[in-house]
């Protein structure tokens, strides 16, 4: 089976061990290990904050990607400073690439929200959930309770919990790790459904 999207995983300034959580966490989930092709760039420096050095990363990896008949759909996790970098990224590949269908913004806090693409702010307590909103609120978004530190919501999410929240109503309780992988599985069916359709 082909996997139709391409699951990009861009850390903060840290070293590169601290993904390996959100990375098992793709490994371990089924229908994203079955629909995605996941890329992980190792934190190097200042480089999160460029998104010509991540462009000049993911471009490689979109042209050997396993998607047959076009570009393979985009889902972004970003961490810490990484969203900076991200989100440029995300705003140039959906204008001249291909499809961004979700970006993901864990912790990314003073980072505005991209326009024009289906965003998902992830915050490790209230309070940064709530200044992060007057950047752009998240079509959804989630808040860690009890409150985490900035690191553990990114080194350990199958143990943060907290709440999904849309247009300021609180909806379930789940991890960090569950709203990850729930959110981006839709994504990744919903494109893959899209493509293989008569």
């Amino acid at each position: 089976m082909s996997k139709n999207v391409l699951l990009l995983v861009c850390g903060g300034i840290h070293p590169p061990s601290y993904s390996g959580q959100i990375l098992a966490a793709i490994a371990q989930d089924e229908t994203l290990d079955r629909l995605c092709w996941a890329v992980s760039f190792p934190s190097s420096g200042l480089n999160v904050f460029s998104p010509f050095a991540l462009r000049q990363s993911l471009e490689p990896a979109f042209g050997t990607a396993p998607c047959q008949g076009q570009l393979p759909g985009l889902i972004i996790w970003a961490f810490s400073a990484g969203c900076v970098g991200a989100v440029a990224l995300a705003t140039y590949w959906q204008r001249y690439r291909g499809p961004v269908l979700a970006i993901f913004l864990v912790d990314g806090w003073g980072v505005p929200r991209p326009p024009g693409l289906r965003v998902h702010r992830l915050s490790h307590d209230r309070m940064t959930h709530d200044t992060s909103r007057w950047l752009g609120a998240g079509d959804e978004d989630f808040w860690a309770d009890p409150p985490v530190s900035h690191l553990t919501l990114w080194q350990q999410p199958h143990r943060t919990e907290g709440w999904a929240t849309a247009q300021q109503q609180v909806g379930e309780r789940l991890t960090a790790e569950a709203f990850l992988c729930l959110r981006s599985r839709d994504y990744a069916r919903s494109y893959d459904l899209n493509i293989n359709s008569p």
